[in-house]
């Protein structure tokens, strides 16, 4: 599996670390939960609101996330983004509350000198893929299948102005404080379809 930012991603390969919440040493490695490092009060306690679960729904090992009484979200490792490239990501996912689920781009932080293993926390967010174009396939018992891809074909040139300074991007979902709820998600790819 691949899962550091420079690695060569060849098409049809899961390029997310632990898209299926069952590593052995802690089913939530490879994902940020915890954002006290950004200093916002609204993102203070994030971690306690997300867990892992063994089962739900005829699921096992996913990732919970309870976003009932705050704003809550949860991020990928840093992919290496291919420039010409496009990526397809597909989730499983299932609550009470439609999460935002969607591409973010970033490149290095100031002062950051680049090496093989970047975190959240060494990048700076520079671009956000468009909530749209989602494919959603319906599965059992309250079960979807979300599927979108980055970047869309049909850029604006602000857009692909910005993804020119694109490096590394991440799979991202939150649950919103206007649609608070709760959501599991898990199977989590994203694979180079271009």
């Amino acid at each position: 599996m691949l899962h550091g930012a420079f690695g060569q991603a060849r098409p049809g390969q899961n390029m997310v670390f632990n898209g299926s919440f069952d590593h052995p040493d802690d089913p939530l490695k490879g994902w940020t939960v915890n954002l006290e490092w950004l200093g916002n009060s609204h993102y203070m306690k994030n971690h306690t609101r997300i867990a892992a679960v063994e089962s739900y729904k005829g699921y096992r090992n996913l990732a919970h996330i309870n976003g009932k009484s705050k704003e809550t979200k949860i991020e990928s490792l840093p992919m290496k983004f291919e420039q010409g490239a496009r990526y397809r990501c597909t989730i499983d996912v299932n609550g009470n509350t439609n999460p935002h689920i969607y591409f973010r781009g970033h490149k290095w932080q100031p002062g950051i000198r680049p090496h093989d293993e970047p975190t959240i926390p060494e990048m700076r967010t520079i671009y956000k893929s468009q909530f749209r174009g989602h494919k959603v396939q319906k599965g059992a018992n309250g079960w979807k299948r979300i599927t979108f891809e980055f970047p869309l074909e049909d850029l604006s040139s602000l857009a692909k102005k910005h993804l020119r300074y694109v490096r590394f991007f991440t799979v991202y979902a939150i649950v919103l404080a206007d649609f608070p709820g709760e959501i599991y998600i898990d199977n989590v790819k994203v694979e180079r379809i271009k």
